[in-house]
């Protein structure tokens, strides 16, 4: 039987970006009014775009087993009983030359009954304890990177002042509203640098952005400001704090940025991924081990 062909469409008759997987249609589904069949959540059913061609197997929620998805579907039976706790949407789009990033977040209780939040962006999700994120509830998350051994942590702001550099911008955010405006899209390219096990099954290592970048004429590999924007954007970063200070410390660095200003890539792509859309809105919190060098 042939796959329909549902709306991934997030862009709604305002020109705002919902973080569902579709602003209208069997996709636009919320926590507040869930879908009551789980074959809502196989993505391979209803988003193939996202998975690689000939997948033969049930990915609910991206997952290839539906056990490691388990905090999610917790998530969402306790919704369609009506307990959705959300304590922040925020609607993407375009406003005064600037791009905001669509994200709904929910508070959580996980498998262990510790408090968390759950984030929601266009079919990923992250959990992560309410304690890594204090200042969620007031529209700001704490971002943490690794730097090893490295005694400098470089970082491109992005300040664009000269004309070149704002053509270069403007260019920068009709793309990202372009990609924000689909859910699969969105999903393709948030995971297009990641290269795991756990994400084969996925459009991973596509490193997609940078096609579109070139189609859309930004020139990313040869004029100077627009390299270190298309650098700044693509650095990792985590929303937990261990993964900084275990996986790829011991140097690290803390930093703010608002909430509408990240993507993230999905739970079972592991490390708690995060990226920013506009350098410019990231601040210094700590650095530990390390120094700071802004540039751009």
């Amino acid at each position: 039987m042939a796959r329909k062909a549902y709306s991934t469409s997030t862009r709604g008759s305002d020109d705002r970006l919902v973080p569902w997987l579709a602003a209208e249609g069997p996709l636009a589904y919320t926590p507040e009014s869930p879908p009551l069949r789980d074959s809502s959540f196989q993505y391979g059913w209803v988003l193939p775009q996202v998975c690689k061609p000939g997948l033969r197997r049930h990915v609910y929620f991206g997952a290839t087993l539906r056990d490691d998805a388990r905090e999610v579907f917790a998530f969402w039976a306790n919704a369609r009983h009506g307990g959705a706790n959300r304590v922040a949407l925020q609607h993407g789009g375009l406003s005064n030359g600037s791009i905001e990033a669509p994200i709904a977040v929910y508070r959580h209780d996980d498998r262990f009954g510790e408090k968390c939040y759950l984030l929601i962006q266009h079919g990923s999700y992250q959990c992560v304890p309410i304690e890594e994120q204090p200042e969620l509830e007031g529209g700001h998350v704490l971002l943490h990177r690794g730097i090893g051994q490295a005694k400098v942590f470089r970082f491109s702001r992005g300040i664009r002042t000269e004309p070149y550099a704002m053509g270069a911008w403007e260019k920068y955010v009709q793309l990202q509203f372009e990609i924000l405006s689909r859910s699969d899209l969105s999903f393709n390219s948030i995971h297009d640098r990641a290269k795991r096990s756990e994400t084969c099954h996925i459009h991973d290592g596509t490193w997609l952005t940078d096609q579109l970048a070139a189609q859309r004429g930004l020139d990313i590999e040869r004029d100077p400001w627009t390299r270190a924007l298309w650098a700044a954007a693509h650095q990792s970063f985590a929303l937990r704090s261990w993964v900084s200070e275990r996986k790829f410390g011991p140097n690290r660095v803390v930093c703010r940025t608002p909430l509408s200003n990240i993507r993230i890539t999905t739970f079972f792509a592991g490390e708690h991924e995060a990226r920013i859309v506009d350098p410019s809105r990231v601040e210094l919190v700590a650095a530990i081990g390390c120094d700071v060098q802004w540039e751009g």
